[in-house]
């Protein structure tokens, strides 16, 4: 007769409500704030610099692009948390648990891409307000003088799906599942 209980009392514990959303979403959400707030200080470095020409954008989309990279690494960290919760870490006598590691670098591209699609709403969004401000950019927008802004999007997007990949892996090289190699 074996000592050990039966595999009843060795279930899991169900996910709460933030561990039921994907590590994707929950990481490119936290990022979007991170990414609004930069949005923020691009449109006052706009308003002080206007004179200057590309001087915002020379600095703040790099920055954009590193908090894409940071994206990918805070996804595999929700994905890491998520696991924590779900996943037994230590077995029985004789028992071999396997990690069950996420793939980080697919959480990354979807992260980005989710990150992407938020963005590209805002800079609709503030396309449109601007737009409704000043009543000479309805004119410019319906013959199609912000076409530009949608090729940026799509550029955009594949940015950040790169860079949440790459934000992936750094995280899966550097911090996921210590002693694994």
């Amino acid at each position: 007769m074996s000592r050990y209980t039966s595999s009843r009392r060795r279930q899991t514990r169900p996910p709460g409500f933030w561990h039921g959303i994907p590590p994707w979403i929950r990481g490119a959400f936290i990022s979007f704030v991170m990414v609004l707030v930069l949005f923020f200080i691009n449109g006052i470095g706009v308003a002080i610099f206007s004179g200057t020409g590309f001087t915002p954008a020379l600095i703040c989309y790099p920055l954009q692009v590193i908090f894409y990279a940071v994206n990918g690494m805070l996804t595999g960290w929700q994905a890491d948390e998520t696991r924590a919760i779900q996943v037994r870490r230590v077995g029985f006598r004789g028992e071999t648990v396997r990690l069950n590691l996420a793939n980080y670098v697919g959480n990354g591209a979807l992260a980005g891409l989710v990150l992407a699609i938020l963005a590209a709403i805002t800079y609709f969004l503030a396309q449109q307000a601007i737009a409704q401000i000043i009543p000479g950019l309805q004119i410019l927008a319906l013959i199609g003088v912000f076409g530009g802004l949608w090729l940026f999007i799509l550029v955009d997007t594949l940015v950040a799906i790169a860079f949440g990949m790459l934000g992936g892996v750094i995280y899966d090289r550097m911090f996921a599942a210590p002693g694994r190699r």
